[in-house]
């Protein structure tokens, strides 16, 4: 490893899509970054494919859902096939086109299926578009952490960071060197994930799906490209031996084709991955200053499509707490406040996974819209339903003029006001507060919305402070009194 800065004030663990948007994250709010990834480059295996709704959002923010949905399958290809063979004309087609698209009324960005492969790429560009140093094939050994920062070790060599959090899967060492143990099950199922090359697109056209589910135990296909790049998925029974399997090329062609249904197929294997099916939480995202992004602090089965994604937001709330602290806006406590947001949020969902295990792998697209944190419930009961009230995502609404509202109140504390910004802009002044608070009006100018004021219930005179991650962190029912704002962000710093 060659990395001549051996301080930073952050250094991330994994090179996945959570420790990649972190990165991004936090270089947009001037915190210095270097990211360690013991693999030799990106991923090359697709892994998580379903991005949400929640998802998309940060990478609206970001600058980069464009570039994503560009490496995404097409919205309509967002559907699920069942039969007994890949060529099986009697095949049933279930659409999931609601799920990437019934989001619209309640988000900008409705949720995209982006193989992991093609997700990461777009995602390091960011990250080193932001500033971010990454570097590959730089395996984290030991780490120690102390009062003042921790050690860490890289192969034969120590660097320090102020903080550092692991995102580096299940097998997390930054997990195993802080103490931190995993609730939950593990071992739920073992599979083989093998991607392979073969001339399917024909033999699919006018029935794309994502998934491809076969009968009689033979595995399922997931579609990359739905052309020539394709997933397929063998489960491994108990006492099979699985390593001689993923290193039989001749049989895993023989088993791709019998799934398919095509005899003479032309199969080119590229690569194979086994993977464990866990439902498990870590104990705590926290010890000291070493936290936890990711699949280092929870495993979720993939019915729902929510692992990756319920990293992502542990990335956005993570970036502006642990932002605040290095700038001296917060003290260190508020860092507290992430295991206490989401962990019940990750619990949350490896439960309700858990329960869909068995069922179609697709995306819940708008689930994380509904997580939020005390004084409101985790997860929501029931369908998603907007809402202004504190501890909630701020609902999405079209501008008067075009556009969403969660713009005017992404990436750093906003107050939105339904009335006159000035009274704000001078108790803003007047309180001295520890960040920079811009005062938006959402009944004037630029960013004047009359679907929000009905969406998140808010009256004249009345005013929503929103979190950098877009939770509503406080309202206030009366006009702009010096002393509530004071108390409000004070509350937010303290999480």
């Amino acid at each position: 490893m060659q990395e001549s800065n051996t301080h930073r004030e952050v250094i991330i663990v994994g090179a996945g899509p959570v420790g990649l948007t972190l990165a991004t994250l936090l270089r947009r709010r001037g915190v210095d970054v270097l990211v360690l990834e013991s693999h030799p480059g990106l991923s090359r295996h697709p892994k998580a494919r379903g991005v949400s709704a929640s998802s998309m959002e940060t990478y609206r923010g970001l600058g980069i859902e464009g570039a994503v949905r560009a490496v995404s399958l097409p919205a309509e290809h967002v559907r699920f096939f069942r039969g007994d063979c890949l060529v099986d004309e009697a095949a049933e087609l279930t659409s999931g086109a609601a799920a990437a698209e019934s989001g619209s009324a309640n988000t900008p960005s409705p949720g995209a299926l982006c193989s992991q492969d093609r997700l990461e790429p777009v995602l390091a560009d960011a990250a080193r578009a932001a500033g971010a140093d990454l570097v590959f094939g730089a395996r984290v050994t030991h780490l120690n952490g102390g009062e003042r920062g921790v050690v860490v070790t890289v192969d034969d060599r120590d660097l320090t960071a102020d903080w550092v959090v692991g995102c580096d899967g299940s097998r997390s060492i930054v997990r195993e060197q802080a103490g931190i143990e995993l609730e939950g099950e593990q071992g739920l199922g073992k599979y083989l994930s093998v991607r392979f090359r073969a001339p399917l697109g024909d033999a699919v056209r006018g029935r794309e799906a994502t998934s491809y589910f076969i009968a009689g135990g033979k595995g399922g296909f997931l579609a990359i490209d739905n052309d020539t790049e394709w997933i397929y998925q063998y489960p491994i029974t108990d006492g099979a031996d699985s390593d001689a399997l993923r290193n039989d090329a001749a049989r895993l062609s023989r088993l791709v084709r019998d799934a398919a249904g095509i005899p003479d197929l032309a199969v080119e294997i590229t690569d194979t991955m086994l993977w464990r099916m866990d439902a498990c939480v870590a104990d705590a995202f926290r010890e000291g200053r070493m936290l936890l992004a990711g699949d280092s602090a929870h495993q979720t089965p993939p019915t729902g499509g929510h692992g990756m994604n319920v990293g992502i937001a542990d990335a956005q709330t993570l970036s502006w707490q642990l932002a605040a602290v290095i700038k001296g806006e917060a003290e260190a406590a508020l860092l507290d406040a992430y295991t206490a947001e989401r962990r019940p949020v990750a619990a949350a969902v490896v439960e309700r996974s858990l329960g869909n295990a068995g069922r179609a792998y697709g995306i819940e697209d708008e689930l994380l819209l509904g997580s939020g944190y005390a004084p409101a419930s985790a997860l929501p009961e029931g369908a998603y339903a907007p809402s202004g009230a504190p501890g909630r995502r701020l609902p999405h609404a079209e501008l008067d003029a075009g556009g969403s509202v969660l713009d005017a109140a992404w990436g750093t504390a906003r107050l939105l006001v339904a009335g006159e910004a000035a009274p704000w802009r001078v108790a803003v002044r007047s309180a001295a507060l520890p960040v920079d608070l811009e005062v938006v009006s959402v009944t004037s100018g630029e960013w004047a919305s009359r679907a929000f004021l009905d969406r998140a219930g808010l009256g004249t005179g009345e005013a929503l402070l929103v979190r950098p991650d877009g939770v509503i962190a406080a309202r206030a029912d009366a006009d702009a009194p010096e002393g509530w704002l004071s108390r409000a962000v004070s509350a937010m710093l303290r999480g």
